[in-house]
């Protein structure tokens, strides 16, 4: 080296390249620093706290408002937020109507509320529950219950209503007759007796014993045949001289009819009709058949003799039909 003379090596900062990272397959990524300038247009807006603060007080006292306000609104209800089951009957017809529908739907509970203060009817809710239940036997299973109030009548003891209570079930029905009676109090009105109609006595020459009713039982009849379709049921309501359509035959003709006309639902309706001599009952039946697009009624004379049913006639354009 050269006395007295200086070198000066001048070296130019170099430009740091952007790191980058290898998978396990060798494939290799750039990577962007934080600050750098590219990412730097993408980077979340400064912070305005002053904002920030504003609307965060906001929200704190909607969430105030709302928690105060919430309850007041619950607790507030009004009549349109009510069950209107549970609201009192207006008329006498509402009243009447309310006791025998909840009383026959095994609604007990709404069936008290429809009665007054220390009322104690002759036929409480429990007494029309208990109606219900021997149909529901009887019948195997109710599905439906309708009830119809007549006009009212003004009396002594209040507004009496005459009501009929209908239990349908599998295609038939069996119907009671009741007797309510109502009180007005302020514009209201609840139900303080109800009763039902002394039944009348059996026709002379009917069955000997009063306590089989032949309409029923040739109701029972047509209806384990035609409804619930149980012919062994049918068999056991059959006087040992039993003549006309076997439970078998009739059953074989709405299966006839089901496969032309699509399935089959029954429906039976029993009417009263001149009796042949003193000793049988005899009834004017229809059974209607309701298919996928076809609806008929053919028409049935049913005699009941004591406690059994002697006789079925009639149905020629079903029975004819299957033959």
């Amino acid at each position: 080296m050269r006395k007295g003379l200086i070198r000066r090596t001048i070296r130019r900062a170099r430009t740091s390249r952007p790191a980058t990272v290898a998978d396990t397959a060798g494939k290799r990524y750039r990577v962007i620093p934080a600050d750098d300038p590219e990412t730097a247009a993408y980077a979340d807006p400064p912070r305005k706290w002053p904002r920030v603060t504003t609307l965060a007080a906001t929200w704190a006292l909607i969430l105030a408002l709302g928690t105060w306000i919430a309850p007041v609104f619950a607790a507030s209800g009004n009549e349109e937020n009510q069950d209107p089951r549970d609201q009192a009957a207006t008329d006498a017809e509402g009243a009447a109507w309310s006791y025998l529908r909840y009383g026959s739907n095994e609604d007990l509970d709404r069936a008290e509320d429809a009665l007054c203060d220390g009322a104690s009817p002759e036929i409480p809710p429990s007494g029309l529950d208990a109606i219900r239940q021997s149909y529901a036997d009887d019948l195997g299973g109710i599905t439906r219950v309708d009830v119809e109030i007549g006009d009212p009548v003004p009396t002594g003891d209040g507004i009496a209503l005459a009501g009929t209570v209908s239990y349908i079930s599998e295609g038939t029905q069996r119907h009671e007759e009741f007797v309510v009676t109502v009180q007005e109090h302020d514009g209201t009105y609840c139900v303080s007796d109800a009763n039902q109609p002394a039944a009348e006595s059996p026709n002379p020459g009917g069955p000997s014993d009063p306590g089989i009713d032949p309409e029923t039982l040739a109701a029972e009849f047509l209806t384990y045949i035609v409804g619930t379709r149980n012919l062994d049921d049918a068999g056991e309501l059959q006087c040992s001289t039993y003549t006309g359509i076997t439970p078998q035959e009739l059953d074989g003709a709405i299966e006839a009819w089901s496969a032309e006309k699509g399935t089959a639902t029954g429906f039976v309706s029993v009417d009263p009709a001149e009796s042949p001599d003193s000793s049988t009952s005899t009834f004017a039946a229809e059974v209607t058949l309701d298919g996928d697009l076809n609806l008929e009624t053919f028409d049935f004379e049913i005699a009941v003799e004591g406690d059994c049913v002697a006789s079925l006639e009639g149905g020629d354009a079903l029975m004819n039909a299957a033959d």
